[in-house]
């Protein structure tokens, strides 16, 4: 016994030992001194009591600088992985799984339109922007030469390469990527449109559909100079009673509905979860700039933010800036494609793709006149169509400036500076939300509207060898969606699409039907006193009441008393209002049930795999209540039996299955079935996918509220197991009131550090998960006196 003691106390010891080890190996360091070369005076930075980075410099270049190191200390592994997606470049440290996906990136072309962007940047000069973008790089090279990298670099065997300007471009890239819905999307339109016809079609909403939701549009005046026409702070503050921001959701809400008389601004930007989480907060300060802003890993300026004057945030605006052409290979010459009575060569890149543990991968990309040919890469494509599909993509038709943009954003003096900031984001489209302490409340989409010819169909594959089917320009910026202080005295959008613009466009893309619209809307137009605790509530809300509706339909369908077993689960979804919250058990039933109706309806028709895409889609969310409702639809026929069924069919035996599955699942017992069994959430980090990693790096949050498209949305892929794994939601949560700028509030999904052994690893997941927010501190003294971890800058 006594021996079994010794051993047991000697384990301990070492594993004591080896943790403190770690942690002093792999921890960031938040104070003492740091000493750089390029550092023109000393900075310090004062990390509050979530790891917030504030900065306090003497010049641009300092505050920059200092933000690339504390940035790169924090979050390089994941500033390494986006920089290598979109150049692809992933299979060089993570081995021969990731060749597919290196080889798409390739082909799309985002590290050729990175480097055509950097040159162009170069030959562009100096400028404030790009002194500011290179003092950041700096610090992250100079945190990857002498400071303790992350531990995923020694789990993987490898260094860090030093950060450049290109590999910012080619983060922009895989962003622009990301929001991208065209390639998900058209080729299963051009399916549907091709093998099942126009019936099957027009049941889909693959445009918008007069029940949908709307942003509405307010164009200001404008003078010659094309600038806005304007009230000035004066003439605002006459009427006032006081004195005077993925998928997401932002809104700005003027003086005159607001408790404190000035503007309230909010945003929350869905995307994808992960560990750590997209952004990264930091507060800079120094002579004549106050900024604290939301970061992208390896981007020196923030995209979303607020200084004590103006605030930015953004939505997705889900414009369609993704075509696809049919070509057709010159029999004469393979290397060139037919156009018109002519052709037009085919340019062949070849690339050489590292690969760890594995001989180099040689890619070989064709390149037509509208883009890289994407059917190696997208196999799917060749199930439609036997001709080449070349990839025409807005964001590769000229360099990317959102360096320069992001910067003028983030110094705007005024909605004119904004303003022109804006005009320089061509792809991707972003919505832009704007608030200012002067009382200005505006929103633009920020983007290249291309003019296509009239009878071309955007959503499904383009001749391109007609002439005819070429865009024929762009619509000018002062044409485009926006609304600029509307009598509303509010602007909101949540994915959704923007009302006719003044050329007589509705212009095309994947917005989202407007739920989340409607609900914000309808809130913000019911009153006055709007302050940070009533958006709260809104923000945080999980009630989509489209979805009643739907259950409604489907009850509809079935006999009354046919189930008197469940008649407890049936009764909650007769009386559902919406809600997700973790104790319904009205959203288990209906999700599971629709999964099996949509099925039942399109799996016959679609195929498996297809089907699957599909509900990977916007036309899912958008179709599903246009689908339940047509009872004529021909989806509602099983094509591979005799007999033809109709709706009530397919959702009698849907309903019967669901039953007999939630029962196998979660016993016979209905009201037992409550939502926050079925769903959970976690947030993956990149070595999670191997275990036992993912018991180490992964971050837990338990069950939530998930939901489909309310205004706090947790989104999750609708399935036949009945367990909803959250994929996606607020990746921020941001509210700020101008009156008082330095009591602004927001929250985190996980944590602010990317790094395994920092306090600030998952500190903020379950104030995430149960609704809370922390400050983000302005006030210097504040945040003196809130911590003890200063970390100070001092030129070599």
């Amino acid at each position: 016994m006594k021996r079994l003691l010794i051993i047991l106390l000697t384990l301990m010891l070492l594993t004591a030992v080896a943790y403190t080890w770690l942690v002093y190996r792999y921890k960031p360091v938040y104070s003492g001194e740091i000493l750089v070369k390029n550092l023109e005076n000393s900075a310090e930075v004062f990390f509050d009591d979530f790891g917030i980075p504030h900065i306090y410099a003497e010049s641009a270049e300092d505050a920059y600088l200092t933000l690339g190191y504390v940035h790169a200390q924090d979050r390089l592994f994941q500033m390494d992985l986006l920089r290598r997606v979109g150049s692809g470049r992933l299979a060089e440290i993570l081995g021969e799984d990731l060749l597919e996906t290196d080889r798409l990136f390739r082909t799309l072309g985002i590290g050729r339109h990175a480097d055509w962007s950097t040159r162009t940047l170069q030959e562009d000069g100096s400028s404030e922007w790009k002194s500011a973008a290179e003092a950041y790089l700096n610090g992250v090279n100079h945190f990857i030469e002498e400071g303790k990298l992350p531990p995923e670099y020694t789990l993987l065997g490898i260094n860090p390469e030093p950060f450049t300007i290109n590999d910012m471009h080619n983060i922009v890239g895989y962003m622009a990527f990301t929001f991208a819905m065209g390639l998900k999307t058209d080729p299963l339109v051009t399916k549907i449109q091709r093998e099942l016809g126009p019936d099957y079609a027009k049941h889909l909403s693959i445009h918008t559909l007069p029940e949908h939701h709307v942003v509405p549009n307010h164009h200001p005046e404008r003078d010659k100079n094309s600038r806005i026409i304007g009230k000035t702070l004066s003439e605002r503050l006459e009427g006032l009673p006081v004195a005077l921001l993925q998928g997401s959701n932002g809104w700005v809400i003027g003086p005159e509905k607001t408790a404190s008389g000035s503007v309230l601004f909010c945003n929350d930007t869905h995307i994808g979860f992960s560990q750590p989480s997209v952004w990264y907060e930091a507060h800079l300060e120094y002579p004549g700039y106050s900024y604290y802003g939301y970061h992208l890993g390896g981007f020196p300026f923030g995209l979303v933010g607020h200084s004590r004057d103006h605030s930015i945030g953004l939505t997705m605006f889900e414009n369609d800036d993704h075509d696809f052409y049919e070509e057709r290979r010159n029999p004469e010459n393979p290397q060139s494609t037919l156009y018109g009575n002519g052709s037009l060569p085919i340019i062949v890149h070849v690339d050489t793709i590292q690969v760890k543990n594995s001989d180099p991968d040689i890619w070989a990309t064709e390149v037509s006149a509208h883009g890289p040919l994407i059917n190696k890469v997208v196999p799917e494509i060749n199930e439609i169509t036997h001709l080449p599909v070349a990839s025409w993509w807005v964001y590769l038709q000229e360099p990317t400036r959102a360096l320069e943009a992001l910067w003028k954003l983030n110094h705007s003096g005024n909605i004119h500076d904004a303003e022109e900031a804006v005009r320089l984001i061509h792809a991707p489209g972003l919505n832009i939300m704007y608030g200012d302490k002067t009382g200005n409340i505006a929103w633009w989409a920020a983007a290249k509207l291309p003019i296509r010819p009239e009878g071309v169909h955007s959503k499904m594959f383009i001749d391109g060898s007609n002439p005819a089917n070429e865009p024929i320009g762009w619509i000018p910026f002062e044409e485009n969606p926006m609304s600029i202080n509307p009598p509303s005295g509010f602007i909101a959008s949540a994915n959704n699409q923007p009302d006719t613009l003044p050329n007589g466009i509705f212009y095309p893309g994947y917005y989202y039907p407007g739920e989340r619209y409607r609900r914000i809307a309808k809130a913000i137009q019911s009153g006055t006193g709007w302050d940070a605790e009533k958006i709260k509530a809104l923000q945080l809300e999980t009630i989509n009441d489209q979805l009643p509706e739907n259950a409604q339909i489907l009850l509809g369908c079935i006999d009354k008393g046919a189930h008197p077993d469940f008649q407890p689960i049936l009764d909650a979804l007769t009386n559902w209002t919406g809600s997700h919250a973790i104790g319904e058990t009205a959203p288990t039933l209906y999700y599971k049930w629709l999964y099996h109706t949509l099925h039942g309806m399109m799996a016959d028709e679609l195929g498996e795999e297809w089907f699957q895409k599909y509900l990977n889609t916007f036309l899912y969310i958008r179709s599903t209540h246009s689908l339940l409702r047509a009872a004529s639809s021909p989806w509602w026929n099983n094509i591979h039996t005799e007999t033809k069924e109709n709706r009530d069919d397919i959702v009698k035996r849907s309903l019967e299955t669901a039953l007999q599955e939630l029962t196998d699942q979660w016993g016979k017992d209905s009201r037992q079935w409550q939502w926050g069994k079925a769903t959970y959430l976690e947030h993956p980090h990149a070595l999670g996918a191997k275990k036992p990693l993912d018991k180490i790096f992964n971050v837990k949050a338990g069950p939530v509220p998930a939901n489909e498209e309310s205004i706090n949305k947790l989104s999750f892929l609708i399935n036949k197991e009945g367990r909803y794994a959250v994929k996606a939601g607020p990746a921020l949560r941001n509210i700020l009131d101008f009156a008082h700028v330095e009591n602004a509030e927001g929250i985190l999904p996980t944590g602010q550090s990317g790094n395994l052994f920092s306090p600030f690893y998952r500190d903020q997941a379950k104030h995430y998960t149960q609704g809370r927010y922390r400050p983000q501190l302005m006030n210097k003294a504040a945040i003196e006196r809130s911590t003890e971890r200063v970390l100070r800058f001092v030129k070599k």
